[in-house]
């Protein structure tokens, strides 16, 4: 944009942002006088607002019209419905943002069609997004700055800038596969997915392979099962790892624990006397079996409401941590005992 077009058009207070090369909020904090800020930085960024026209305290002449709308996107309908996790995230959104005044958008998106949160950003018909998931190279937060829209990620990001709001899952599933191998299970079987460049699923095949470095024992890689695509790969790796003679199934999530408990029913295989069962996340799916799972517990409804509080706040101008971890709870049970 050449000074020229800046001096025509009503700025926003996110393209004073990219003009100076910093956030939303440290413009903010400038022109409010209230929050940290570096001298130098607030002078520059004053400077910059008096010399194009404004009065430095006069914020409301730098925001974008409000909508009191934000949007929520997630996968489309197939994928969402496989996550129980994202309907309960998104109850927890919906929850905050009535409380403080806001309505909710869900926009599906897909790897192939954007056209819809395109179409929202063009036409300035939200204040901010809330990504329900992260993935790597993620082409959702890529449009979302394109279009200079602020957002917070649920999970992680590899751009350290972004907001974003996680659960510990790498710490959690370290602690839970620590805890597995302080009982004596030492060849512990791993079920998860690799080819959806989801941080979450990265982050709990971390925490199982760091646990093991921990005690200084080698993972077997023949135990490790990263292709769980489908129902019938799922079912045909539950059989290889009982041919193995494994002490314990880890799942990295309920959707595939929810087939390895099916298929080990189905097979006649006694739970836990003939082998042990545990999940990287626990939910309802897995409530419909004589024995309870041990996994680990994540308030997913919190998540979604620190981040939708996190969202407005930023829209509000507040001063917001870069990055939050949301702590879990151990579940123990019959199936790892």
């Amino acid at each position: 944009m050449s000074e020229q077009e800046i001096n025509e058009k009503k700025m926003t207070i996110n393209e004073v942002a990219q003009q100076l090369g910093v956030s939303v909020s440290t413009v903010s904090r400038a022109i409010s006088g209230k929050g940290r800020i570096g001298n130098a930085t607030r002078k520059r960024i004053l400077d910059f607002v008096a010399e194009h026209g404004y009065q430095p305290g006069t914020a409301k002449n730098l925001e974008r019209a409000r909508t009191g709308n934000i949007a929520f996107v997630v996968p489309d309908g197939k994928a969402m419905a496989g996550q129980p996790f994202l309907g309960m995230c998104m109850y927890g959104v919906n929850e905050i943002a009535q409380a403080r005044g806001y309505d909710m958008y869900m926009v599906t998106v897909n790897d192939m069609e954007l056209s819809r949160l395109r179409h929202l950003l063009e036409e300035r018909k939200v204040d901010g997004a809330i990504l329900g998931n992260t993935r790597r190279d993620d082409m959702y937060a890529k449009l979302l700055r394109s279009y200079q829209c602020p957002f917070v990620t649920i999970g992680s990001l590899e751009d350290d800038s972004a907001v974003q709001v996680d659960h510990d899952n790498l710490g959690a599933c370290r602690d839970l596969t620590a805890l597995l191998l302080s009982r004596k299970m030492r060849r512990i079987g791993y079920m998860g997915q690799s080819g959806s460049r989801l941080f979450v699923n990265e982050d709990r095949y971390k925490g199982y392979l760091l646990a093991y470095q921990d005690v200084g024992m080698d993972v077997d890689k023949d135990l490790i099962y990263l292709d769980n695509m489908t129902e019938a790969v799922m079912c045909k790796n539950t059989d290889d790892l009982v041919r193995k003679r494994v002490d314990c199934i880890l799942c990295q999530d309920d959707v595939i624990c929810n087939i390895v408990l099916q298929e080990l029913y189905n097979q006649h295989i006694r739970i836990p006397e003939d082998i042990r069962v545990a999940a990287c996340y626990n939910s309802k799916t897995l409530d419909g079996y004589p024995i309870k799972v041990t996994a680990l517990n994540f308030d997913s409804a919190e998540i979604g409401r620190v981040a939708c509080d996190t969202l407005i706040d930023i829209l509000e101008g507040k001063e917001v941590p870069q990055k939050t971890l949301l702590d879990y709870e151990m579940l123990l049970k019959e199936s790892t005992k």
